[in-house]
């Protein structure tokens, strides 16, 4: 049965795993491939060298490596250093005949996944192999974020150059640099605040972990029973104890994303913890002591919410200690182009395949679309026209108001020569989506994400 491999994409696919044998010894390579092959699930390419291995290697389609440690030239030990400075995550498990304690450490320092002697079990090494590659994203992602740390910059979560977005992160930095400081990131969906949340947590060096939960996913006593955890027997499902998330968070960081929508009598409960520092487990008596940061996050207004009952006004107060606006993307339209663009070779790389240049006109065209949901909504414009992209010429991104509407001269869509102001792209913008629904104002306003005054207005000033 192939296995089935997950993808930085958050699919799955299934794949019959390559693995690659390099041995200078062909016999025994040879030997081996014909020990290890499985139809479907493994199959097995012989090189003789490291050379020939690295290349193989920069090629791709190799998802793991079976290295003999003694070969000419290139030894196994400097062949995984040679690897390690392109693919943090490729498994490549080392052999030798002459296995010893230090050869053993020398692998696993430069970046081995495995050490064995042989002769090698050859189910054995079919089931490290299938293990390896099935936790290589963890270990790539662990080690994307030892980098993050060692940078100490906030630049790997937040992209672009605006003020408004250099205002947020000297933010993160000051926040990261308090422990236990309560943090409270307010704007719009899309605009990136699990984001700003993560970063703080890395900026912070914290030794715990990152751990998110959406409060408006949840029914109340099953959000209760993520957060506080529960003791066996506590209610009738409790056949176990269960940690809450306060506690797996421990010394780490706990976002609390649209804290709006958590029910009030849990906000009593949370407000008790910030207060205390401690809680309990649900049907438990002991109390637990509470190390982690709380970092709230909402797109709602929550002094509206406390005026309309919905909302502690002692919880608000305690949340809203250091608080941060995220910008909207609107407001930004200096950087809706590299953060596409960004997104564009972040895509390339999930997907395997080449990176086209952006297309100028289309630029022009995102920098004046309003974008109601923010970078989400623009990195889901640039995956879609990425999907459906042919060959390397330059790519059409879309606003959604415009998907499937042609934006290059002389055609049904948007004429956008190079030196037109932005005024006159958003006159012919907002034209050309009048044109779309002629009569049917509320339509062209909810497509353009203004109200009907704001498209009277634009109507009026342009003459439309």
């Amino acid at each position: 049965m192939a296995l089935t491999l997950p993808t930085r994409a958050g699919r799955s696919v299934p794949h019959a795993i390559t693995l690659l044998v390099v041995d200078d010894d062909l016999l025994h390579a040879r030997l081996l491939k014909a020990n290890l092959e499985r139809p479907g699930r493994l199959r097995v390419d012989v090189v003789s060298g490291a050379d020939d291995a690295l290349l193989r290697i920069a090629q791709g389609a190799v998802d793991a490596v079976l290295c003999d440690v003694a070969m000419p030239e290139i030894d196994g030990i400097e062949f995984v250093r040679r690897v390690r400075r392109t693919d943090v995550g490729l498994p490549i498990i080392l052999m030798t005949a002459h296995a010893s304690l230090e050869r053993a450490v020398d692998g696993i320092r430069a970046g081995a996944s495995e050490f064995l002697p042989k002769p090698v079990n050859a189910g054995a090494v079919l089931a490290l192999v299938e293990r390896a590659v099935a936790e290589r994203p963890l270990r790539e992602q662990l080690s994307a974020d030892a980098e993050r740390r060692a940078a100490g910059e906030p630049e790997g979560f937040l992209h672009g150059e605006h003020p408004r977005l250099d205002a947020v992160r000297a933010f993160a930095r000051q926040v990261a640099a308090t422990p236990m400081a309560r943090v409270l990131i307010t704007g719009e969906s899309g605009t990136g605040k699990s984001l700003l949340a993560r970063a703080i947590h890395e900026l912070s060096r914290a030794p715990g972990r990152f751990v998110e939960v959406n409060c408006a996913a949840l029914p109340a006593q099953l959000l209760e029973s993520e957060l506080f955890g529960h003791e066996k027997g506590a209610f009738t499902d409790a056949k176990s104890l269960k940690r809450g998330l306060l506690e797996v968070a421990d010394r780490g960081t706990l976002l609390l994303d649209e804290i709006g929508a958590m029910p009030l009598e849990l906000q009593a409960k949370l407000l008790t913890v910030l207060e205390s520092r401690e809680m309990r487990r649900v049907g438990g008596v002991a109390p637990i002591p509470v190390r982690a940061r709380i970092v709230a996050a909402t797109n709602d207004d929550l002094r509206r919410r406390v005026r309309e009952r919905h909302f502690r006004q002692d919880l608000l107060y305690r949340l809203d200690v250091a608080a941060v606006e995220m910008p909207a993307l609107r407001d930004m339209p200096e950087v809706i182009a590299s953060l596409a663009a960004h997104f564009l070779v972040e895509l390339c790389g999930e997907f395997h395949r080449p990176c086209p240049p952006l297309d100028a006109a289309s630029a022009e065209l995102l920098r004046i679309y309003p974008w109601p949901g923010n970078s989400r909504e623009l990195r889901n414009a640039v995956e879609r026209a990425l999907i459906f992209h042919e060959g390397q010429d330059p790519i059409v991104v879309r606003p959604p108001a415009l998907d499937g509407v042609p934006v290059t001269p002389g055609g049904d869509g948007v004429p956008l020569e190079l030196g037109l102001t932005l005024e006159e792209v958003e006159r012919r913008y907002v034209a050309a989506t009048l044109e779309r629904s002629p009569g049917d104002l509320a339509l062209v306003a909810e497509r353009l994400g203004i109200s009907r005054k704001t498209l009277w207005d634009k109507r009026r000033r342009y003459g439309l």
